[in-house]
């Protein structure tokens, strides 16, 4: 459902940067992706992402690799990363796993407003298939809608998912998580958990390293 709700959004999608905005940029700074060497992005979207870090965050010999399963943001993202062609690539992931990279092949694993869209069991399966990927001393970083903290954020999250188990695709098929709970002790360590409200709706920051 995911890959025909956002080929048809397409640019939309940015529309709900004014609320992602704060998550995401803590997520830059938690994330230290400042000091990141080679990075894989689950559900690039638009490429709005990738272009910010490959034009202001990210070191000058730091590679980018997305990939999304809607080819329409797939086209849309290639557009934005154009203009870095030996540093950027992305991928069409077509909804299947393992993800197209070699082990231990990134040092950050960003998943920005994707993994409120997934199932528990095929979350829970992304996240093993993350802990592949990264390499020692990597970080797996992630925000996601989630349940909010303040009584008007409870009311938005409670609001929003009641649209869901209705008409998911009115809210882009996401739902509030708690994507910390989906974490298996024994293979990541959480260096940072936290949640940001913006416009109401709250979001969850998670950073975590996998443990060898």
């Amino acid at each position: 459902m995911a890959a025909r709700v956002y080929d048809r959004i397409g640019l939309l999608q940015d529309t709900q940067a004014p609320i992602e905005r704060r998550a995401v940029e803590r997520l830059i700074t938690v994330g230290r992706l400042r000091e990141a060497h080679a990075v894989f992005e689950l559900g690039c979207g638009t490429g709005a992402l990738a272009r910010r870090l490959l034009a202001d965050v990210l070191p000058e010999d730091a590679s980018y690799v997305g990939g999304d399963v809607s080819s329409r943001m797939v086209q849309l993202a290639r557009r934005r990363v154009a203009p870095w062609p030996q540093r950027a690539q992305v991928v069409d992931l077509h909804g299947t796993l393992p993800l197209p990279r070699p082990d231990r092949s990134a040092d950050r694993f960003i998943a920005a407003y994707v993994f409120d869209l997934l199932e528990p069991a095929y979350t829970q399966q992304v996240l093993d298939d993350a802990h592949r990927i990264l390499d020692e001393g990597g970080l797996l970083c992630v925000s996601s809608l989630t349940w909010g903290r303040s009584p008007s954020s409870r009311m938005v999250a409670n609001a929003w998912m009641a649209v869901w188990r209705r008409a998911p695709r009115l809210v882009g098929g996401c739902r509030p998580i708690r994507i910390s709970d989906f974490l298996n002790p024994t293979k990541w360590q959480v260096e940072e958990n936290e949640v940001i409200e913006s416009w109401g709706v709250p979001s969850e920051i998670l950073v975590a390293a996998p443990v060898p």
